[in-house]
């Protein structure tokens, strides 16, 4: 499996995004890129493996981005605001107004949890762009 994430919209606060896997896709709320510094940047755009992990504050089955450089503990999780991360990823069903952030981040993340749940790792995708209509 092949999770895709593009960026398309960048701010001195935030990073919106869109992640497809098949048919399926959340939008994505990120820290912006301040340099992968920890916990107050996005990580770099590439190729990384990811796999299911038990987080003690997300629970079983909590997908992890491995092997980013200099960084480690970077998770797919619930969040609404970039504020509200430390260098994760945050899905959401839609976004705000003014692209804040995203909206109805539990029930993405447990979306994105059922598709892949016989799944243990796959390869997500960072691209840099923009949305695609139709």
């Amino acid at each position: 499996m092949n999770l895709r994430m593009t960026r398309f919209a960048h701010y001195p606060d935030r990073t919106i995004g869109l992640m497809e896997l098949g048919d399926e896709h959340w939008y994505t709320v990120e820290r912006p890129w301040l340099d992968n510094a920890p916990n107050v940047s996005c990580i770099p755009t590439g190729y990384y493996e990811m796999k299911k992990v038990t987080s003690p504050r997300f629970g079983h089955g909590t997908w992890e981005i491995m092997d980013v450089p200099d960084r480690t503990h970077i998770l797919i999780h619930a969040a609404n605001w970039s504020k509200q991360l430390k260098g994760c990823i945050a899905l959401g069903r839609g976004l705000f107004a003014n692209l804040d952030g995203v909206t109805n981040s539990r029930n993405a993340v447990r979306d994105l949890e059922r598709i892949t749940s016989d799944v243990e790792s796959m390869t997500l995708t960072i691209v840099q762009g923009a949305l695609r209509v139709g």
